[in-house]
C-alpha cells in the first residue's frame, strides 16, 4: 500500500510539474507589478476596430495594385557594438533594416484601414520569426489575427523575445530560448495591433508586426511593388508603412472586376551621419527608446503623411 502511494505521489508531482511548464508558448507575465514588463502607450499605426470583420461573398471583386517609394535621403544604417555573446553577435552589427532598390520601398505593409466586410482569410495562417545573429528575421511583416507566428532561434544563446502592443503599451507575451533550434509558437494575437519585437538580452533587437483582422493587405516586393485582390467594390482608405520610413494614407476607389493603381511616396528626413550603439549592460530591452523609428512625429513627416491613425485596422 506504501508503495502504491508512493508511486502515486511522484505520478502527481510530475504531472504538475508538466502542467506548469509555460515555456512551450509564448506568455503573458502574470503576477508581476514590475513596471519594466510594460511600456508607456505610443501612438499606432494601427488602432481597435469600430466592429468586426465579416466573410462575405464577394462577386466581381476587384484589385488594387500600386508602388511604395521612398523620398528624401537614405536611412542611415546604426551600427551596433555588443558588449554580450560576441561569438554569436559578433564584435559589431549593423542594423540593414531598410532595403531600397532606386526609390521603390521593399517589405513595406500596405492595407485597407476601414474595411469591415469581404472575402475570407486564406488557409494557411502560419508565420515565422527567427533569431539569427541577434537579429531578428524578418524585421517587419504582417499577420493575420488567429494565425500563430512560429518564433526560432538560430543562435547558441540566451533570447526572451518580448512582443510589446504598441497601443496598450502592454506585453502581450513572451518567447524564452536557451539554445539554438527551438521554435516557440506564439498564438496570442487575437485583435488588430501594431506590435514591437525587442530581446531582453540583446536590447538593440527589434522586429515589427502589423497583425490586421482582415485578409486586404499585402508587402511590397523588392522592386516596391504590390497588389491586393478580391476586393469589393466601394472607396476606402489605404495605409503604407514601414517602420523605418514612416506611413502614408491616401484613398482608392475600386471597381468591381477592374483594377485600379496607386502610388505612394513616403517622405522622411534621414540623421545626418551614421549612429553607434554600444550594447548596455542591462539585461531588460529599452522597449520605450528602440534603436530604430517607431513612428513619424508631426515635424518628420510630409503633409500628405498623416500622424494620426484612422479609427479603423
Amino acid at each position: 500500500m506504501l508503495r502504491r502511494s508512493l508511486g502515486f505521489s511522484i505520478f502527481l508531482a510530475a504531472t504538475i510539474s508538466c502542467a506548469r511548464d509555460d515555456t512551450a508558448s509564448a506568455h503573458p507575465r502574470k503576477g508581476s507589478a514590475d513596471p519594466d514588463d510594460g511600456v508607456a502607450p505610443r501612438p499606432a499605426v494601427i488602432s481597435p476596430v469600430s466592429q468586426p470583420y465579416k466573410v462575405v461573398a464577394v462577386a466581381g471583386g476587384g484589385a488594387i495594385n500600386g508602388t511604395v517609394d521612398f523620398e528624401g535621403s537614405p536611412p542611415i544604417y546604426q551600427v551596433v557594438q555588443p558588449t554580450t555573446d560576441q561569438k554569436v553577435c559578433g564584435n559589431s552589427i549593423v542594423t540593414k533594416n531598410v532595403a531600397l532598390s532606386g526609390t521603390r520601398v521593399a517589405g513595406a505593409v500596405v492595407w485597407l484601414t476601414d474595411i469591415r466586410s469581404g472575402k475570407g482569410f486564406p488557409l494557411e495562417r502560419r508565420f515565422e520569426l527567427t533569431n539569427d545573429g541577434c537579429t531578428l528575421d524578418p524585421f517587419v511583416q504582417v499577420i493575420s489575427t488567429n494565425g500563430t507566428l512560429n518564433v526560432s532561434n538560430d543562435d547558441r544563446a540566451l533570447h526572451t523575445n518580448k512582443f510589446i502592443n504598441v497601443g496598450t503599451g502592454q506585453v502581450a507575451g513572451l518567447a524564452p530560448f536557451n539554445d539554438d533550434g527551438e521554435v516557440v509558437p506564439v498564438d496570442r494575437f487575437k485583435e488588430p495591433a501594431e506590435i514591437e519585437v525587442v530581446c531582453e538580452q540583446h536590447p538593440w533587437t527589434h522586429a515589427w508586426i502589423a497583425v490586421l483582422d482582415h485578409p486586404y493587405y499585402a508587402q511590397t516586393a523588392a522592386n516596391g511593388t504590390f497588389t491586393i485582390d478580391g476586393v469589393p467594390a466601394g472607396k476606402y482608405r489605404i495605409r503604407a508603412w514601414h517602420p523605418s520610413l514612416g506611413f502614408v494614407d491616401d484613398s482608392v476607389t475600386v471597381a468591381a472586376g477592374q483594377s485600379t493603381n496607386i502610388a505612394f511616396r513616403i517622405q522622411k528626413a534621414a540623421p545626418a551621419a551614421p549612429t553607434t550603439q554600444p550594447s548596455p549592460d542591462s539585461t531588460r530591452a529599452p522597449a520605450s527608446t528602440p534603436a530604430v523609428p517607431i513612428l513619424p512625429t508631426a515635424s518628420s513627416t510630409s503633409p500628405t503623411a498623416s500622424s494620426t491613425p484612422p479609427a479603423g485596422p
